[in-house]
C-alpha cells in the first residue's frame, strides 16, 4: 500500500497508523483520513494483527482540520459533514457506526491512541472513538471549537460526556480550552501519563498483551456488548451479555484458554 500521508506499518501482531503532516502538525485532511480508514481496516482484515495504534509524527498528534480544508468551507466550496460511500464502511454495523469517524466503534481489533502532542479540534474528536488513550506528558488534549466560531462536531457531543461525565465535557465544549496531561488523566479523558519517550513503548506493552494473551473473538464481543449497550437499556444488556457468553463457552478460544490453563502454558488463540 502506497500512503502519502500516513505510515502503516506491522509488527509483532500491531499495526500502527502514524498521521505524517508533521510540518503541518497532522492537521487532518480529507486524504488522511481516507488513508487511516484504509490502513486500519486492512488491519481489522488481518488475522496476524491483534490491536492497532493510531499516533503522529513529530512534536504533535493532531493539531485539527488543515487550514485550508477550513478556508474552503469557509467559503462554501466543502463540506464539513459530507459522509464517505456505504461500502467504505465495515458490513453488517448498527447505523450509528456508519459515519465518517464512528465507524472505529464497529472494528473488532481494539485501538490504541498515543498521544503524543496537541491534539485539538477534529484531532480531539476522532480520539473519542479510540478503545484506549494513553498520553504523554507533553500531551494538550481539546475541543477548541467555539474559540473558531464554531460549535462541536460529528458526535463528540455524545461521545464526549460518556468519556468524561457531563459536566466536564459542556466545560470543555464552551471554553474551548485544552487540558494538560494530567488533567486529561484526572477526568478520565485518557487512561495513563507516561513520560514522553515511553509514550510509544507503553502503547505497545498494552497492544502486545491484548495482541497475544487475549481471545480476538473475546475481545470484539466485550467491545460489542459495551458499545451497543450505551445504545439500550439494563435488561438488554444483561440478555445480550448472557448470549454472548453463551456463545463464547462454545467457542475453540474458550477451549484453549481453559487447556492452557490447566496446563499452565501461555493459551494460543485463534479467534474462533
Amino acid at each position: 500500500m502506497d500512503f502519502a500521508e500516513i505510515i502503516y506499518e506491522k509488527s509483532d501482531r500491531i499495526a500502527t497508523v502514524t498521521m505524517n503532516r508533521p510540518d503541518k502538525l497532522n492537521a487532518w485532511t480529507p486524504r488522511m483520513g481516507a488513508e487511516m480508514r484504509t490502513a486500519m481496516l486492512d488491519a481489522e482484515r488481518d488475522d496476524n494483527i491483534g490491536a492497532i495504534i493510531v499516533t503522529g509524527a513529530g512534536k504533535a498528534y493532531c493539531a485539527g482540520a488543515d487550514m485550508g480544508t477550513l478556508s474552503e468551507i469557509s467559503k462554501g466550496r466543502a463540506s464539513a459533514t459530507g459522509r464517505e460511500s456505504e461500502e467504505e464502511f465495515p458490513p453488517g454495523v448498527r447505523d450509528d457506526y456508519r459515519t465518517r469517524y464512528s465507524w472505529q466503534l464497529a472494528l473488532k481489533k481494539p485501538i490504541i491512541g498515543a498521544i503524543n502532542g496537541a491534539c485539538v479540534g477534529l484531532g480531539f474528536t476522532h480520539c473519542l472513538y479510540q478503545d484506549i488513550r494513553i498520553a504523554s506528558e507533553r500531551a494538550r488534549m481539546g475541543l477548541i471549537f467555539v474559540q473558531r466560531g464554531l460549535a462541536i462536531e460529528h458526535g463528540s457531543s455524545w461521545m464526549l460526556p460518556r468519556i468524561v461525565g457531563l459536566s466536564k465535557a459542556v466545560e470543555l465544549a464552551i471554553t474551548g480550552r485544552l487540558v494538560d496531561a494530567n488533567e486529561a488523566l484526572a477526568m478520565g479523558l485518557v487512561s495513563r501519563v507516561v513520560p514522553h519517550d515511553k509514550l510509544m513503548e507503553t502503547a505497545r506493552q498494552i497492544a502486545g498483551e491484548i495482541a497475544t494473551k487475549c481471545s480476538p473473538l473475546g475481545v470484539w464481543q466485550a467491545k460489542k456488548m459495551i458499545y451497543d449497550h450505551m445504545f439500550t437499556d439494563l435488561a438488554t444488556a444483561i440478555k445480550e451479555d448472557d448470549a454472548s457468553m453463551t456463545m463464547m463457552t462454545q467457542s475453540e478460544d474458550f477451549k484453549e484458554g481453559v487447556r492452557a490453563f490447566i496446563e499452565k502454558r501461555p493459551a494460543r488463540f485463534k479467534g474462533r
